[in-house]
């Protein structure tokens, strides 16, 4: 099972006075250039490491060409003024699989997600983490879905996630990390975005 989100933060707490590392924002079309340098900066690190890359315009270029689609949100994860992640979320699943969670609850879904190669910090998982905690209050997992087991496996080991390989054709592995509060998380990423508001099922 995964860690609890708050046990997840290795960094020491900040001295008083300091501000959060990273900042967390929906993306904007003025993040379009930043977003499109990240991503070829990645593809480019993932040819160099012998990974498969896909040609076709990735989900977080293509949402902020053309204006993002109904029910998803591309996120963009700031150090200073370095963009060091980016990120579509979406409670639509990248996969028909029923293994999640209970039929009754909605779970968020990262559908894509590129990060900084020369950060050191593994900055993606400080995405994961905070959309881990934005959502605890309305949704019960976060998931993604790999097609390559070498990056799964890494994945699941930066973002403290579990790993369950299936028979889905495309994206066989599937990694599961329940949403929790994390109480000093704010301390390392901080944002403007108020939690999504509790659903009347979860508030009983």
């Amino acid at each position: 099972m995964p860690l609890p989100i708050s046990d997840d933060v290795q960094e020491p707490q900040p001295s008083k006075g300091r501000p959060p590392r990273y900042r967390i924002a929906p993306a904007g079309r003025a993040d379009y250039q930043a977003v499109k340098a990240l991503v070829k900066a990645r593809t480019s690190w993932m040819r160099d490491q012998g990974f498969a890359t896909d040609p076709v315009e990735p989900p977080v270029l293509s949402h902020l060409r053309a204006g993002v689609m109904a029910g998803a949100q591309v996120w963009v994860l700031y150090e200073g003024t370095l963009l060091r992640g980016a990120a579509v979320t979406s409670t639509s699943p990248t996969v028909d699989l029923q293994w999640h969670q209970d039929p009754n609850s909605e779970s968020l879904w990262l559908h894509d997600m590129y990060t900084d190669p020369d950060a050191h910090d593994a900055p993606g998982r400080w995405m994961t983490w905070w959309l881990s905690q934005h959502y605890c209050s309305s949704l019960a997992y976060v998931f993604a879905a790999l097609c390559d087991e070498v990056l799964a496996r890494k994945f699941a080991r930066d973002h403290v996630m579990e790993l369950h390989p299936t028979e889905d054709q495309v994206r066989p592995f599937l990694l599961r990390r329940r949403t929790a509060p994390a109480p000093r998380l704010h301390t390392a990423v901080a944002s403007a975005v108020p939690p999504p508001a509790a659903p009347a099922r979860l508030r009983r």
